[in-house]
């Protein structure tokens, strides 16, 4: 490639602070690019950011939903059960892309090490928790350490070479699916005995804080000591704050209005309209602010100037969110709880394992495949289409497909192990290394904006049809069992809509003591119909992923090669080499 050619593109920020002019990444990529021997120093900051953070990170994201049902039985309320699930998603959707930026401007080390504090504290509150607003309030501190998965991810990105990119970020992946598993095995633990649950968030604090502890202690980044002093003004203006204003708030009304749609209030209660409409108004006028107004915000023009693959990229992030968030990660658990093919919170964890050793062997063989060949569109393209049979394969979701449901978890395994691994590296490739956080930091942000959509839009399906249709059928069920007119109103309050016993032994337990003469075939026959009401909803849930899964393979099957990227560059090493073979 003839280097001499390509303009370098001038950016505000850089003539801030002084900064010589960026370059393409493909011109990056290929300057300097000697390789640098990795000791222990790399590997270990590797192993700490790119493995134990992201491993904490996705244990508190699993926490919380892989318990959720049990959390209701105990505190009630389960219209906001939602919020627990979208506060952190809310935070990491809006903060993502300005601590994002903060990194790339100041310093990557604080941003990383003291977030978790406050996630500790917000697991502490989480675990002490009298009511579901005191279980918010905490889940919101927490996210507040999700925000920082872009900056966190970025650190192994930059301290190995450019041609292990899809390492670095198959590291992270792996963090995240032993994290998801822990988190999920312990939830079904601990949930075995009253109020366990708790013991989640005091275990998730304890996790966060041995987090800040190594990232204080074990990462080391080099100054930018080429760079001048700036003012607070200059640092101000070089992170975006009039494209940061409106993003936070488009970002914040818009989440509130799907997360108030999950479950307090129909979609059309002026609690939904009126924050989705004006966060959909603010992100428009952030949308014009970044491409009129600024060149070089947190939506930089450099993004769109190297190629299709970051818009591409970031919207098949909101896609992976959508699947993971809402489908994946709380709809197939509740599944298994509501349709009663498990009931005890151990065994419906132990069968998140069938996802767990399919993912992890798969990604595995796509981090050494797109490591050898350099591609990462085959893989991406393979995992979507495996993802879409299985959405597809549930959209037939029967109430006795307790056992159909290992199969689909190991084939939603092999599915998903593609897309946060790769999609990533597609996203990072297309951004200088002066952006590297600010960009990741945008395609995580894009990827939690499309878990609160799903999760907001499968909440209102299912419980839509749930509450039209639940009572109905138990009703209709039980009298033509035998039971009487006047002993439905009671049945119905009991069963709760399936938030009553978990098991109908336990259902027929309570319900002899309150209507005499009910028996185990009327009470058989009710939960039956209860079950079909359920699965139902989910079939309709399911359906609507399908579109979307396709068309994010349609994106991955049009993002170019990014072959001639993968050099030994390393953009920002932390072992002792010359001065003169680093650059930032």
């Amino acid at each position: 490639m003839d280097t001499r050619a390509i303009k370098p593109i001038d950016t505000r920020i850089e003539s801030i602070n002084a900064r010589p002019q960026i370059l393409p990444l493909e011109v990056e990529a290929t300057i300097d690019a000697e390789p640098v021997h990795l000791g222990w120093r790399t590997w270990l900051v590797v192993f700490v950011s790119g493995f134990f953070a992201v491993f904490t990170q996705i244990f508190t994201s699993v926490a919380a939903p892989s318990t959720i049902a049990f959390i209701v039985q105990d505190l009630g309320n389960p219209e906001l059960s939602g919020w627990v699930i979208q506060s952190p998603l809310l935070m990491q959707a809006v903060l993502n892309p300005l601590f994002g930026r903060l990194s790339d401007v100041l310093d990557r080390k604080m941003l990383v090490a003291i977030p978790p504090l406050f996630a500790a504290a917000g697991s502490f509150i989480s675990a002490k928790s009298v009511d579901m607003g005191m279980l918010i309030a905490g889940s919101v501190l927490t996210g507040i350490t999700l925000a920082t998965i872009g900056v966190v991810q970025s650190i192994p990105a930059e301290v190995l070479p450019l041609k292990y990119r899809s390492l670095a970020n198959g590291i992270g992946f792996l963090g995240g699916s032993f994290g998801g598993l822990l988190g999920g095995f312990l939830g079904g633990v601990f949930c075995r005995n009253p109020g366990g649950w708790r013991n989640m968030f005091w275990m998730q604090g304890a996790l966060h804080i041995a987090c800040s502890i190594s990232l204080f202690a074990l990462y080391w980044p080099r100054k930018h000591s080429e760079f001048p002093r700036r003012s607070i003004k200059e640092i101000a203006w070089a992170c975006d704050p009039i494209g940061c204003l409106f993003y936070v708030g488009g970002a914040t009304l818009l989440l509130m209005g799907l997360a108030w749609s999950s479950g307090s209030y129909p979609w059309s209660d002026a609690h939904v309209i009126a924050p989705f409409a004006l966060g959909l108004l603010f992100l428009i006028i952030f949308g014009l602010y970044e491409w009129k107004g600024r060149s070089d915000g947190i939506c930089a023009h450099i993004f769109f100037q190297s190629g299709r693959n970051f818009p591409l990229s970031v919207f098949a992030c909101a896609v992976e969110g959508w699947m993971y968030y809402s489908a994946v990660n709380t709809i197939t658990t509740q599944m298994t709880f509501y349709l009663e093919w498990d009931t005890d919170s151990l065994r419906i964890s132990v069968r998140q394992l069938a996802y767990f050793f399919p993912t992890v062997f798969t990604s595995l063989l796509i981090i050494w495949y797109s490591t050898k060949f350099k591609d990462i569109k085959a893989p991406l393209v393979l995992c979507f289409t495996i993802f879409l049979a299985v959405s597809c394969t549930y959209v037939g979701t029967r109430p006795d497909w307790g056992n159909i449901q290992y199969g689909l978890n190991a084939i939603a395994g092999i599915g998903q192990a593609g897309p946060l691994t790769l999609l990533l590296v597609a996203t990072q490739f297309s951004t200088p290394h002066a952006y590297l956080s600010t960009a990741t930091g945008l395609a995580f942000s894009s990827r939690a904006i499309g878990g609160a959509f799903g999760t907001a839009v499968l909440y209102s399906i299912i419980n839509g049809h749930i509450s039209s249709n639940y009572n109905d059928a138990v009703g209709k069920a039980a009298m033509a069992s035998g039971l009487s007119p006047d002993a439905v109103v009671p049945l119905l309050s009991i069963m709760k809509e399936g938030n009553g016993p978990p098991t109908k032994v336990a259902l027929l337990a309570v319900l002899s003591e309150v209507i005499p003469g009910i028996d185990s075939t009327i009470v058989s026959n009710a939960v039956n119909a209860g079950h079909g009401v359920y699965a139902r909803g989910y079939q309709l849930a399911w359906a609507s992923i399908v579109p979307f899964v396709v068309i994010a393979i349609i994106c991955c099957a049009f993002l170019t090669d990014v072959k001639h990227m993968m050099t030994e560059k390393v953009e920002a090493t932390i072992e002792k080499v010359s001065d003169k073979t680093v650059e930032y």
